[in-house]
């Protein structure tokens, strides 16, 4: 007959009676102090609706819209629509220009056309700014030491692709483009006092 007291995360034994299980629980414990236990800390993912796996394809559907040729009804089309996207930013004519052109104004003749096209149309110049992405945070390091909150390290990673899209009239006239291909940053945060850092300052605001 198989036994039950099968090795469970950190260390944790299914199927154990309550005193075996807090012994368990106490070896984890101790075992995450020594060697670290990074299944259990935390993460979290923060992503702008989007039909795209990486930045590469965000920019690979931008590629396809054509100033003064694609319609907004392309550009929908091709993922980046007004409507759906959260956090867009909807931008009138001389914010257009502000964003797009440097200060002071260059002379006439080196200004894309259709920023030139967007300032004389006025009211009906829009730009549409919008920023898909994908960021996971992860907490790394010691299980322990970051429970007891004495040392986090957190690792960010994902991507961000920046798209400005300039329209008169449903029709595209401009566009640029930014970004981050690769985000991959860590924040270590050391607290000497671990569980007690905070301890003080909220004592301060009670009084």
């Amino acid at each position: 007959m198989p036994s039950l007291n099968h090795s469970g995360p950190c260390g944790a034994r299914r199927g154990a009676t309550p005193k075996r299980l807090g012994r368990s629980l106490t070896l984890a414990l101790a075992a995450g102090l020594v060697g670290g236990c990074a299944g259990l800390l935390p993460t979290s993912k923060q992503a702008v609706s989007n039909q795209w796996q990486g930045f590469d394809d965000a920019k690979h559907s931008f590629d396809q819209i054509i100033p003064y040729r694609s319609s907004m009804d392309d550009v929908r089309e091709l993922g980046f629509d007004p409507a759906r996207t959260p956090n867009v930013q909807i931008l009138n004519h001389s914010q257009v220009v502000r964003a797009v052109l440097p200060s002071p104004l260059q002379e006439l003749g080196t200004i894309p056309k259709g920023i030139v096209d967007c300032m004389k149309a006025q009211e009906a110049c829009i730009g549409y700014f919008m920023e898909p992405s994908h960021i996971d945070r992860k907490r790394v390091g010691n299980f322990m030491l970051d429970f007891l909150n004495f040392k986090r390290d957190t690792l960010t990673t994902g991507w961000k692709f920046g798209a400005l899209i300039v329209v008169i009239h449903d029709k595209v006239v401009y566009k640029q483009w930014s970004g981050r291909p690769k985000i991959e940053e860590t924040e270590v945060r050391n607290n000497p006092l671990g569980p007690l850092q905070g301890l003080g300052e909220s004592m301060k605001g009670g009084l």
